[in-house]
């Protein structure tokens, strides 16, 4: 039976994502997230039919290529569906059905949002992130999963932290990557804060070597930090425990 939950939080999750990457990509574009405007090809802007839309089949089906002009979809798409149902059954294996598993899931569905709009946009929506932060917000409310205290001190260390390095460094932090680390340090609180933003940090600044020695990059580069700051958050909620007892 913990193997069929398992495999429906699996499909729940790509189901989510596929929504998540629509949100990611049209909100930055100003499209309507809901309506009658139907998934289009990024290239011809074809509209997709019903069956090309269903999350990874479709790509593998269609051998990740466009039917009319044959251009590449954006593998990112798929890659955010794979991983946010995969983290979904891992979420349901590690915490059953539990408030745990309610803020896992919402924090995975967060990031994978983060995950398209920043890499393709370099943009976190404010509307995103006020639904998440009132969802999180509603969470500690009914269930108050830490205490207030450290709830609150956890927001205001990513929060300003980030300010304070985007007010030194002038500008090299986005203020969605600020607002974004507030909303994450409320649900995760001071210690999951501090082990996000150090995690996101050591990402950062080994991608941006690698880059550098590949030559992919310079030192102008722009890089998105959300992306980074999502899988901070991520391996901060999963393995903190652990990760706190080596640090300290």
């Amino acid at each position: 039976m913990e193997m069929w939950w398992s495999v429906w939080f699996f499909i729940l999750g790509t189901v989510l994502a596929s929504f998540g990457s629509v949100v990611g990509y049209r909100l930055p574009k100003k499209m309507k997230v809901m309506g009658v405007e139907r998934s289009q090809c990024d290239h011809c802007e074809r509209k997709l039919s019903w069956y090309e839309r269903f999350p990874i089949i479709s790509y593998l089906v269609t051998g990740g290529k466009c039917r009319t002009c044959k251009k590449r979809i954006p593998v990112i798409y798929t890659f955010v569906e794979l991983a946010t149902g995969g983290l979904y059954a891992f979420s349901y294996l590690k915490y059953g059905f539990s408030v745990d598993l309610l803020l896992a899931c919402s924090l995975i569905l967060l990031c994978a949002i983060i995950f398209v709009s920043d890499l393709l946009y370099f943009i976190i929506s404010d509307k995103v992130l006020i639904v998440f932060f009132v969802w999180f917000l509603m969470l500690q409310v009914l269930f108050e999963y830490r205490s207030w205290l450290d709830a609150i001190a956890g927001g205001l260390l990513g929060f300003c932290f980030l300010l304070l390095l985007a007010i030194l460094s002038k500008g090299g932090i986005g203020g969605g990557d600020i607002k974004l680390m507030g909303v994450l340090g409320l649900l995760l609180g001071f210690q999951g804060a501090y082990l996000t933003l150090m995690i996101a940090s050591v990402i950062g600044v080994l991608i941006a070597i690698v880059g550098l020695l590949a030559k992919k990059y310079n030192w102008k580069t722009a890089i998105p930090f959300g992306p980074y700051l999502a899988v901070g958050a991520l391996v901060t909620f999963y393995y903190s425990v652990e990760l706190l007892e080596r640090i300290f």
